[in-house]
């Protein structure tokens, strides 16, 4: 019945608006690299816009791709992008609830399982085609492969850790080695730490073998990668590990111990009894959790990037480690009080932010909220944070259908697109300048031609055969008028976005004030 409920609501919370949700940047990246692999039957080159995109290995765009063509559908909509998404939420939290009755008991695992839902985290990457939460998904799997592992007899270890190391290997196919082998890092040191030999671990885990597998998984792409576009071209990219470098002086930053926790409001709130779990049980289950959180926030700290998405792997063991506090804690019903609190406020706006659409679920969260107090004055700490996680949960789900929780520009970009598109001729060649040009290759489907020089855009406008549509920014019209005679098109509509047709061979003029 748990996982039944799970499933449910992890569906509910991330699947809510899936395909009505216009796609941000990110996403279109994915969007459009999977649709560029199923019109050029290449699955091998990622390709956005005309262009190599080699900054992810390919299994996001491959899934992508895929479930494309399962529904039929020869172009990717916002739907499909984000379906792999959309799994993986459900996939982490039935994993949270599986690691916690190995950890833990069955109160805790359903516990966890319900905060891994309801949670920014799944709402908010949930509805994000970026491969990340499939990423969380694999290294999620990793750790549960670690504990069956370590709790399974020795005929039975050597199949945990071949499964463990095809893990590591989708999850490497998937974002890079980095996450997963960070938590297996951490889990290692913390074993050698507590009551675990090196040379035990070593046997438990067959790193050679591992290492092996991995490379079976992920060399023969790469290399076929490398023999079809060169290998200075992907020496050079972010594939060949152009990002990582490592910076001593950045352990302490803490950017990761201020950041990640806004991934688990808002059971961020346990906290301090988390704290004081792992604390109590540094040896023990809570004490491993929260040793891996901390070693992964330290191990990024020293990259040359910080993303607040880089701890969304950890989303599991943090929810496992504050469900383990909300049931093992005894002054635990407090800080569960302070998350009733804040709940209960996220659902009186939701019903002033969406009106009367939100009316039934809002009720059914308000009276998951009124048992969840009555829970609390009894003490019954664990059954009111379950019954707050459904109420959040709902919340969430009707979230799903509020536009304002989600940035504006996405909406106007697209409203602007279909109010342009049926202006645009086929084959018409497109221009942007100084707006992402991968986002209107998406929506017109074509190339498009960007940049952020105006002599750029200039040069390339001359050296057109056909009429043009450029798109700029509307807050530069002024500027862009210094160098074309253009008159814009939809100049009644109020986007911050415009388009001029320009017609075949059209010279930009020098500005006045050019040689200034």
């Amino acid at each position: 019945m748990a996982v039944v409920v799970i499933a449910l609501l992890a569906m509910a919370v991330a699947g809510r608006g899936m395909g009505e949700i216009p796609l941000e940047s990110h996403e279109i990246y994915v969007a459009q690299t999977a649709e560029n692999m199923l019109e050029s039957g290449d699955w091998l080159v990622p390709r956005l816009n005309g262009e190599y995109r080699l900054t992810k290995p390919p299994l996001s765009y491959w899934l992508v791709a895929g479930m494309a063509t399962l529904a039929g559908q020869g172009q990717v909509g916002a739907g499909i992008a984000r379906a792999p998404s959309v799994l993986a939420v459900m996939g982490v939290a039935l994993l949270a609830l599986w690691i916690g009755t190995r950890l833990f008991d069955r109160r805790t695992a359903m516990l966890a399982g319900l905060l891994c839902v309801a949670c920014l985290a799944a709402f908010k990457y949930g509805h994000n085609a970026r491969p990340d939460m499939l990423y969380a998904f694999w290294t999620t799997a990793v750790l549960a492969a670690w504990v069956g592992g370590r709790q399974a007899s020795v005929a039975m270890q050597a199949r945990w850790a071949w499964a463990l190391w095809v893990l590591v290997g989708l999850a490497t196919l998937t974002k890079g080695p980095q996450a997963p082998l960070i938590l297996l890092l951490g889990l290692g040191l913390h074993a050698v730490l507590s009551d675990e030999r090196a040379v035990d671990l070593w046997r438990r885990l067959r790193p050679v073998r591992g290492l092996l597998i991995v490379l079976a998984l992920v060399v023969p792409w790469y290399l076929l990668l490398r023999q079809a576009i060169g290998s200075q071209t992907l020496g050079e990219s972010q594939l060949s590990g152009a990002l990582l470098t490592i910076d001593p002086l950045r352990l302490f930053t803490p950017f990761y111990f201020l950041r990640t926790p806004m991934l688990w409001l808002p059971w961020a709130l346990l906290l301090p009894a988390a704290v004081l779990l792992a604390w109590r049980d540094r040896r023990g289950p809570a004490g491993v959790l929260a040793f891996t959180i901390v070693f992964a926030m330290l191990a990024f700290a020293l990259g040359p990037q910080y993303r607040e998405i880089y701890m969304l792997p950890w989303l599991a063991p943090a929810m496992l480690l504050l469900a383990a506090a909300a049931v093992r804690i005894s002054w635990g019903w407090i800080c569960v009080a302070c998350v009733t609190a804040v709940v209960g406020v996220a659902l009186a706006w939701l019903i002033y932010e969406a009106g009367l659409a939100a009316l039934p679920v809002a009720t059914a969260g308000v009276l998951l909220v009124g048992g969840a107090e009555w829970a609390l004055r009894r003490r019954q700490t664990p059954a009111a944070a379950a019954l707050v996680a459904v109420a959040f949960a709902l919340g969430l789900f009707q979230g799903g259908a509020v536009p304002t929780l989600w940035s504006s520009a996405r909406y106007d970009e697209l409203t602007f697109v279909q109010a342009l598109s049926p202006r645009v001729d086929p084959g018409m060649p497109v221009v942007v300048w100084d707006i992402d040009a991968a986002h209107y290759s998406y929506y017109l489907d074509r190339p498009v031609k960007g940049a952020e020089a105006i002599d750029a855009i200039c040069a390339w406008i001359g050296r057109q055969t056909a009429a043009t549509l450029l798109i700029y920014p509307r807050e530069r019209r002024r500027e862009l008028a210094e160098w074309l005679a253009f008159v814009p098109l939809l100049a009644d509509n109020d986007s911050e976005f415009a388009a001029t047709r320009l017609p075949p061979g059209t010279a930009c003029r020098a500005p006045q004030n050019a040689g200034a």
